[in-house]
Protein backbone atom coordinates (compact mmCIF):
# COMPACT_ATOMS: atom_id res chain seq x y z
CA UNK A 1 0.00 0.00 0.00
CA UNK A 2 1.27 3.39 -1.47
CA UNK A 3 2.07 5.91 1.93
CA UNK A 4 -0.33 9.19 1.96
CA UNK A 5 1.03 12.23 0.06
CA UNK A 6 1.23 14.81 3.11
CA UNK A 7 0.15 18.66 2.24
CA UNK A 8 1.76 21.31 4.81
CA UNK A 9 -1.26 23.53 5.20
CA UNK A 10 -0.46 27.17 6.59
CA UNK A 11 -2.80 29.64 7.82
CA UNK A 12 -3.95 31.81 11.10
CA UNK A 13 -6.31 29.05 13.34
CA UNK A 14 -7.69 32.19 15.48
CA UNK A 15 -8.72 34.11 12.19
CA UNK A 16 -9.25 31.48 9.52
CA UNK A 17 -10.21 28.87 11.63
CA UNK A 18 -13.56 27.21 9.90
CA UNK A 19 -12.01 27.91 6.71
CA UNK A 20 -8.74 25.75 7.47
CA UNK A 21 -10.65 22.82 9.02
CA UNK A 22 -12.76 22.34 5.43
CA UNK A 23 -9.48 22.53 3.49
CA UNK A 24 -8.21 19.98 6.09
CA UNK A 25 -11.38 17.97 5.60
CA UNK A 26 -10.84 18.08 1.55
CA UNK A 27 -7.86 16.92 1.47
CA UNK A 28 -7.90 13.72 4.25
CA UNK A 29 -11.16 13.25 2.78
CA UNK A 30 -8.65 12.46 -0.90
CA UNK A 31 -7.75 8.61 -0.95
CA UNK A 32 -3.83 9.46 -1.72
CA UNK A 33 -3.83 12.47 0.43
CA UNK A 34 -3.12 13.62 4.09
CA UNK A 35 -3.21 17.25 5.34
CA UNK A 36 -0.54 18.46 7.70
CA UNK A 37 -2.19 21.78 9.81
CA UNK A 38 0.60 24.15 11.36
CA UNK A 39 -0.89 27.50 12.92
CA UNK A 40 0.39 30.66 12.32
CA UNK A 41 -1.98 33.06 14.27
CA UNK A 42 -0.77 35.06 17.12
CA UNK A 43 -4.08 36.73 18.11
CA UNK A 44 -6.16 34.56 20.03
CA UNK A 45 -6.77 31.20 20.53
CA UNK A 46 -7.40 28.40 17.91
CA UNK A 47 -10.13 27.53 16.11
CA UNK A 48 -9.09 23.57 16.71
CA UNK A 49 -5.99 22.31 17.50
CA UNK A 50 -3.23 22.64 14.54
CA UNK A 51 -0.98 19.34 14.36
CA UNK A 52 1.97 22.55 14.49
CA UNK A 53 0.99 24.31 16.73
CA UNK A 54 1.22 28.67 17.51
CA UNK A 55 3.28 27.78 20.54
CA UNK A 56 5.30 25.72 18.86
CA UNK A 57 5.59 28.45 16.00
CA UNK A 58 6.59 30.99 18.86
CA UNK A 59 8.78 28.74 20.64
CA UNK A 60 10.97 27.76 17.37
CA UNK A 61 11.18 31.66 17.11
CA UNK A 62 12.62 31.92 21.08
CA UNK A 63 9.83 33.01 22.91
CA UNK A 64 5.84 32.21 23.94
CA UNK A 65 2.35 32.24 22.20
CA UNK A 66 1.77 34.47 25.33
CA UNK A 67 4.44 36.73 24.94
CA UNK A 68 3.42 37.62 21.44
CA UNK A 69 -0.15 37.61 21.69
CA UNK A 70 1.30 40.65 24.46
CA UNK A 71 2.64 42.73 21.81
CA UNK A 72 0.59 45.31 20.61
CA UNK A 73 1.70 45.89 17.30
CA UNK A 74 1.10 43.15 14.03
CA UNK A 75 4.08 43.88 12.40
CA UNK A 76 6.74 42.39 15.69
CA UNK A 77 4.49 40.09 16.38
CA UNK A 78 4.17 38.53 12.51
CA UNK A 79 7.83 38.54 12.34
CA UNK A 80 8.46 36.46 15.36
CA UNK A 81 6.16 34.16 13.72
CA UNK A 82 7.45 34.27 10.18
CA UNK A 83 10.98 33.42 12.09
CA UNK A 84 9.64 30.41 13.82
CA UNK A 85 7.75 29.07 11.11
CA UNK A 86 10.31 29.37 8.62
CA UNK A 87 12.67 27.27 10.99
CA UNK A 88 9.88 24.50 11.47
CA UNK A 89 9.08 24.19 7.60
CA UNK A 90 13.10 24.28 6.80
CA UNK A 91 13.42 21.02 9.09
CA UNK A 92 10.20 19.71 7.99
CA UNK A 93 11.30 19.80 4.50
CA UNK A 94 15.10 18.31 5.04
CA UNK A 95 13.58 15.32 6.79
CA UNK A 96 11.03 14.87 4.02
CA UNK A 97 7.93 14.97 6.06
CA UNK A 98 5.81 16.54 3.52
CA UNK A 99 5.18 16.81 -0.68
CA UNK A 100 3.29 20.50 -1.10
CA UNK A 101 2.42 23.33 0.75
CA UNK A 102 -0.87 25.45 0.81
CA UNK A 103 -1.61 28.14 2.54
CA UNK A 104 -4.83 30.13 3.08
CA UNK A 105 -5.17 33.53 4.50
CA UNK A 106 -5.59 37.47 4.97
CA UNK A 107 -2.83 40.23 4.50
CA UNK A 108 -0.89 38.91 7.62
CA UNK A 109 -1.75 35.41 7.01
CA UNK A 110 -0.75 35.14 3.78
CA UNK A 111 2.79 37.79 4.55
CA UNK A 112 3.74 35.09 6.95
CA UNK A 113 2.83 32.15 4.49
CA UNK A 114 4.73 33.78 1.79
CA UNK A 115 8.18 34.31 3.80
CA UNK A 116 7.58 30.45 4.58
CA UNK A 117 7.33 29.14 0.65
CA UNK A 118 10.18 30.88 -0.35
CA UNK A 119 12.46 29.23 1.91
CA UNK A 120 11.28 26.25 -0.53
CA UNK A 121 13.11 25.11 -3.84
CA UNK A 122 11.61 25.87 -8.00
CA UNK A 123 9.35 22.67 -8.43
CA UNK A 124 8.76 22.19 -4.82
CA UNK A 125 4.63 22.15 -5.07
CA UNK A 126 3.37 25.34 -3.21
CA UNK A 127 -0.46 27.47 -3.83
CA UNK A 128 -1.58 30.69 -2.01
CA UNK A 129 -5.17 31.37 -1.62
CA UNK A 130 -5.13 34.91 -0.28
CA UNK A 131 -7.63 37.52 -0.25
CA UNK A 132 -7.79 40.42 -2.75
CA UNK A 133 -5.07 42.50 -0.52
CA UNK A 134 -2.62 40.93 -2.25
CA UNK A 135 -3.36 42.29 -5.47
CA UNK A 136 -3.76 45.41 -4.38
CA UNK A 137 -0.57 44.83 -2.14
CA UNK A 138 1.92 43.91 -5.37
CA UNK A 139 2.31 40.20 -5.97
CA UNK A 140 6.23 40.26 -6.99
CA UNK A 141 7.05 40.61 -2.95
CA UNK A 142 5.06 37.46 -1.70
CA UNK A 143 6.16 35.73 -4.56
CA UNK A 144 10.02 36.73 -4.50
CA UNK A 145 11.97 34.37 -6.88
CA UNK A 146 10.24 30.99 -6.51
CA UNK A 147 7.33 29.25 -8.50
CA UNK A 148 4.88 30.09 -5.68
CA UNK A 149 1.15 29.99 -7.77
CA UNK A 150 -1.32 32.70 -5.49
CA UNK A 151 -5.24 32.49 -6.46
CA UNK A 152 -6.97 35.38 -5.15
CA UNK A 153 -10.40 34.47 -3.37
CA UNK A 154 -12.74 36.74 -4.98
CA UNK A 155 -14.81 37.40 -1.73
CA UNK A 156 -12.60 37.83 1.94
CA UNK A 157 -11.30 35.04 3.06
CA UNK A 158 -14.20 35.29 5.94
CA UNK A 159 -16.64 32.35 6.72
CA UNK A 160 -17.62 29.30 4.49
CA UNK A 161 -20.17 30.60 2.13
CA UNK A 162 -20.83 29.75 -1.94
CA UNK A 163 -18.18 32.07 -2.77
CA UNK A 164 -15.41 31.29 -0.47
CA UNK A 165 -16.07 27.22 -0.62
CA UNK A 166 -16.02 27.36 -4.05
CA UNK A 167 -12.21 29.25 -3.60
CA UNK A 168 -10.96 26.86 -1.01
CA UNK A 169 -12.37 23.88 -3.33
CA UNK A 170 -10.36 25.12 -6.47
CA UNK A 171 -7.16 25.49 -4.38
CA UNK A 172 -7.35 21.98 -2.94
CA UNK A 173 -7.88 20.86 -6.11
CA UNK A 174 -4.78 23.10 -7.76
CA UNK A 175 -2.74 21.46 -5.02
CA UNK A 176 -2.96 18.51 -5.31
CA UNK A 177 -3.23 18.60 -9.44
CA UNK A 178 0.47 20.09 -9.06
CA UNK A 179 1.42 16.72 -7.21
CA UNK A 180 -0.61 14.46 -9.12
CA UNK A 181 1.54 15.73 -12.09
CA UNK A 182 4.92 15.04 -10.74
CA UNK A 183 6.86 12.57 -12.73
CA UNK A 184 10.42 12.43 -11.77
CA UNK A 185 12.62 13.22 -15.03
CA UNK A 186 16.24 12.20 -15.55
CA UNK A 187 18.17 15.38 -17.71
CA UNK A 188 20.91 14.39 -19.36
CA UNK A 189 21.77 17.29 -21.62
CA UNK A 190 24.32 19.82 -20.13
CA UNK A 191 22.26 22.86 -18.85
CA UNK A 192 23.23 26.54 -20.19
CA UNK A 193 21.50 29.31 -18.83
CA UNK A 194 20.70 32.74 -20.90
CA UNK A 195 19.50 35.74 -20.38
CA UNK A 196 17.67 38.08 -22.79
CA UNK A 197 14.90 40.72 -23.52
CA UNK A 198 12.35 41.74 -25.99
CA UNK A 199 15.10 43.63 -27.49
CA UNK A 200 17.67 41.10 -27.64
CA UNK A 201 15.20 38.03 -28.38
CA UNK A 202 16.46 37.86 -32.00
CA UNK A 203 19.68 37.12 -31.09
CA UNK A 204 18.77 34.78 -28.15
CA UNK A 205 16.42 32.89 -29.71
CA UNK A 206 19.00 32.24 -32.55
CA UNK A 207 21.59 30.85 -29.98
CA UNK A 208 19.00 29.08 -28.31
CA UNK A 209 18.12 27.14 -31.49
CA UNK A 210 21.86 26.80 -32.47
CA UNK A 211 23.13 25.11 -28.83
CA UNK A 212 19.95 22.85 -28.82
CA UNK A 213 20.95 21.83 -32.04
CA UNK A 214 24.33 21.01 -30.28
CA UNK A 215 22.72 18.90 -27.91
CA UNK A 216 22.34 21.64 -25.14
CA UNK A 217 19.16 22.37 -22.89
CA UNK A 218 18.95 26.14 -22.28
CA UNK A 219 17.13 28.03 -19.58
CA UNK A 220 15.66 31.70 -20.15
CA UNK A 221 15.54 34.57 -18.09
CA UNK A 222 13.92 37.71 -18.93
CA UNK A 223 16.02 40.40 -17.43
CA UNK A 224 13.10 42.65 -15.79
CA UNK A 225 14.39 42.51 -12.11
CA UNK A 226 13.15 39.76 -10.58
CA UNK A 227 14.34 37.51 -13.74
CA UNK A 228 18.14 38.29 -12.89
CA UNK A 229 17.59 37.65 -9.65
CA UNK A 230 16.12 34.40 -9.81
CA UNK A 231 18.94 33.48 -12.65
CA UNK A 232 21.75 34.36 -10.24
CA UNK A 233 20.10 32.59 -7.08
CA UNK A 234 19.29 29.60 -9.73
CA UNK A 235 22.90 29.69 -11.13
CA UNK A 236 24.01 28.68 -7.58
CA UNK A 237 21.64 25.60 -7.41
CA UNK A 238 21.46 24.13 -10.68
CA UNK A 239 24.38 22.28 -12.42
CA UNK A 240 25.29 25.15 -14.99
CA UNK A 241 27.76 24.49 -17.74
CA UNK A 242 28.02 28.10 -18.91
CA UNK A 243 26.38 31.28 -18.56
CA UNK A 244 24.88 33.71 -22.13
CA UNK A 245 24.51 37.18 -21.29
CA UNK A 246 22.28 38.88 -23.68
CA UNK A 247 19.91 41.20 -21.52
CA UNK A 248 22.51 43.13 -18.92
CA UNK A 249 19.84 46.35 -19.21
CA UNK A 250 19.31 45.34 -15.33
CA UNK A 251 23.04 46.73 -14.21
CA UNK A 252 21.99 50.26 -15.54
CA UNK A 253 18.67 49.78 -13.82
CA UNK A 254 19.97 49.55 -10.74
CA UNK A 255 22.68 52.45 -10.71
CA UNK A 256 20.31 54.54 -12.13
CA UNK A 257 17.03 53.81 -10.32
CA UNK A 258 14.96 52.12 -13.13
CA UNK A 259 12.20 49.49 -12.52
CA UNK A 260 14.12 46.26 -14.01
CA UNK A 261 16.94 46.65 -10.99
CA UNK A 262 18.01 42.82 -10.05
CA UNK A 263 19.56 44.42 -6.91
CA UNK A 264 23.56 45.30 -6.32
CA UNK A 265 24.64 41.21 -6.89
CA UNK A 266 23.43 41.17 -10.72
CA UNK A 267 26.48 39.40 -12.89
CA UNK A 268 28.51 37.91 -9.35
CA UNK A 269 27.15 34.31 -8.83
CA UNK A 270 28.65 32.76 -12.15
CA UNK A 271 31.67 34.55 -11.70
CA UNK A 272 32.35 33.28 -7.49
CA UNK A 273 31.64 29.69 -8.43
CA UNK A 274 33.65 29.95 -11.50
CA UNK A 275 31.09 29.07 -14.49
CA UNK A 276 32.38 30.06 -17.72
CA UNK A 277 30.56 32.93 -19.06
CA UNK A 278 29.87 34.78 -22.30
CA UNK A 279 28.82 38.50 -21.59
CA UNK A 280 27.64 41.46 -24.03
CA UNK A 281 26.09 44.92 -23.81
CA UNK A 282 22.77 43.49 -24.27
CA UNK A 283 20.14 46.23 -23.97
CA UNK A 284 22.61 48.36 -21.39
CA UNK A 285 21.69 50.74 -23.72
CA UNK A 286 18.10 50.98 -22.41
CA UNK A 287 16.45 51.99 -18.76
CA UNK A 288 13.58 50.65 -18.36
CA UNK A 289 9.89 51.97 -16.62
CA UNK A 290 6.73 50.85 -16.85
CA UNK A 291 3.47 53.63 -17.83
CA UNK A 292 4.66 57.09 -19.23
CA UNK A 293 3.75 58.28 -15.93
CA UNK A 294 6.46 56.55 -14.33
CA UNK A 295 9.06 58.00 -15.82
CA UNK A 296 10.82 60.36 -13.68
CA UNK A 297 11.26 63.90 -14.65
CA UNK A 298 15.12 63.95 -15.19
CA UNK A 299 14.97 61.63 -17.99
CA UNK A 300 11.72 63.11 -19.72
CA UNK A 301 14.59 64.96 -22.56
CA UNK A 302 16.07 61.56 -23.37
CA UNK A 303 15.06 59.58 -26.61
CA UNK A 304 12.10 57.37 -25.49
CA UNK A 305 10.99 54.33 -26.98
CA UNK A 306 7.29 53.08 -26.13
CA UNK A 307 7.67 49.30 -26.29
CA UNK A 308 4.39 48.89 -24.73
CA UNK A 309 2.10 50.73 -22.42
CA UNK A 310 3.92 48.93 -19.43
CA UNK A 311 7.43 49.51 -20.76
CA UNK A 312 8.53 53.38 -21.75
CA UNK A 313 12.29 53.20 -22.21
CA UNK A 314 14.43 56.56 -22.35
CA UNK A 315 18.03 55.94 -23.61
CA UNK A 316 21.43 55.26 -21.63
CA UNK A 317 23.78 58.47 -22.29
CA UNK A 318 27.52 58.35 -22.58
CA UNK A 319 28.49 59.50 -19.05
CA UNK A 320 25.88 56.61 -17.93
CA UNK A 321 27.16 54.05 -19.81
CA UNK A 322 30.70 54.87 -18.57
CA UNK A 323 29.65 53.71 -15.06
CA UNK A 324 27.74 50.84 -16.37
CA UNK A 325 31.13 49.52 -18.37
CA UNK A 326 33.15 50.39 -15.08
CA UNK A 327 30.80 48.10 -12.56
CA UNK A 328 30.42 45.06 -14.98
CA UNK A 329 34.27 45.39 -15.24
CA UNK A 330 34.55 45.69 -11.55
CA UNK A 331 32.41 42.33 -10.91
CA UNK A 332 33.65 40.63 -13.94
CA UNK A 333 37.29 40.85 -12.62
CA UNK A 334 36.08 38.76 -9.79
CA UNK A 335 35.31 35.96 -11.44
CA UNK A 336 37.10 32.56 -11.28
CA UNK A 337 35.94 30.91 -14.11
CA UNK A 338 36.55 31.89 -18.42
CA UNK A 339 35.06 35.26 -19.45
CA UNK A 340 34.58 36.21 -23.16
CA UNK A 341 33.18 39.48 -23.59
CA UNK A 342 31.68 40.43 -27.15
CA UNK A 343 30.65 43.28 -28.63
CA UNK A 344 28.13 43.88 -31.42
CA UNK A 345 29.88 47.19 -32.81
CA UNK A 346 26.44 48.12 -34.90
CA UNK A 347 24.07 48.02 -31.87
CA UNK A 348 23.49 46.72 -28.97
CA UNK A 349 19.65 46.11 -29.03
CA UNK A 350 17.06 45.96 -31.89
CA UNK A 351 15.65 50.09 -31.36
CA UNK A 352 19.93 51.13 -31.05
CA UNK A 353 20.72 50.15 -34.70
CA UNK A 354 21.45 52.09 -37.78
CA UNK A 355 18.59 54.25 -39.32
CA UNK A 356 16.88 54.50 -35.87
CA UNK A 357 17.03 57.56 -33.68
CA UNK A 358 17.64 55.15 -30.88
CA UNK A 359 21.29 54.32 -32.41
CA UNK A 360 24.03 56.34 -30.97
CA UNK A 361 27.83 55.11 -31.39
CA UNK A 362 29.08 58.01 -29.66
CA UNK A 363 26.98 56.90 -26.40
CA UNK A 364 28.04 53.24 -26.93
CA UNK A 365 31.79 53.76 -27.88
CA UNK A 366 32.19 55.70 -24.06
CA UNK A 367 30.89 51.92 -23.00
CA UNK A 368 33.84 50.25 -25.11
CA UNK A 369 36.35 52.21 -24.54
CA UNK A 370 35.56 52.23 -20.86
CA UNK A 371 35.14 48.25 -20.85
CA UNK A 372 38.66 47.94 -22.91
CA UNK A 373 40.38 50.27 -19.60
CA UNK A 374 39.01 48.58 -16.76
CA UNK A 375 38.46 44.79 -17.46
CA UNK A 376 41.23 42.24 -16.77
CA UNK A 377 43.64 42.32 -19.74
CA UNK A 378 43.17 38.28 -19.07
CA UNK A 379 39.50 38.56 -20.52
CA UNK A 380 39.22 38.42 -24.50
CA UNK A 381 36.94 41.52 -26.07
CA UNK A 382 35.71 40.62 -29.83
CA UNK A 383 34.42 43.26 -31.50
CA UNK A 384 31.32 41.71 -34.15
CA UNK A 385 30.74 44.31 -36.93
CA UNK A 386 27.03 43.70 -36.31
CA UNK A 387 24.01 44.63 -34.57
CA UNK A 388 23.08 41.72 -31.92
CA UNK A 389 20.21 40.78 -33.34
CA UNK A 390 21.97 39.73 -36.71
CA UNK A 391 22.88 35.99 -37.58
CA UNK A 392 26.23 36.61 -37.59
CA UNK A 393 26.31 37.31 -33.95
CA UNK A 394 24.51 35.55 -33.07
CA UNK A 395 26.52 32.36 -34.34
CA UNK A 396 29.75 34.01 -33.02
CA UNK A 397 28.26 34.31 -29.34
CA UNK A 398 27.66 30.26 -30.38
CA UNK A 399 31.33 29.86 -31.91
CA UNK A 400 32.80 31.51 -28.80
CA UNK A 401 30.73 29.78 -26.22
CA UNK A 402 31.89 26.20 -27.31
CA UNK A 403 35.40 27.44 -27.44
CA UNK A 404 35.17 28.49 -23.69
CA UNK A 405 33.24 25.74 -22.90
CA UNK A 406 35.76 23.57 -24.59
CA UNK A 407 39.09 25.26 -22.74
CA UNK A 408 37.34 25.10 -19.34
CA UNK A 409 37.28 21.24 -19.90
CA UNK A 410 41.12 20.96 -21.05
CA UNK A 411 41.77 23.43 -18.47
Amino acid sequence: MHSKKVILCIGTLDSKGPELQYVKNLINGKENYQALVMDVGCLAEAYFDADITAEEVAVAAGTTIEEVRAISEAGPATRIMTTGARKIVKELYESGAFSGVISIGGGTGSGIAAAVLQELPIGFPKFMLSSQKIVQAGIRKYVGTKDIVIMPSIADIAGLNRLTVDSLQKAVGAITGMMDTMIPESYEKPLVFMTMTGLSTGCGLTVKSLLEDKGFEVGVFHTIGVGGETFEELVKSYPVKGVIELGMNEIGNELFGGLASAGPHRLEAAGEIGIPQIITPGCIDILNFLSPETLPERYTNRMICYHNPQATLPRVNADELRLIAGTISEKLNRARGKVKFLIPLRGFSSIDCEGNDFYDPVANNAFIDTLKNSLRKDIQILMIDANINDSIFSESVVNEFLKILTADIES
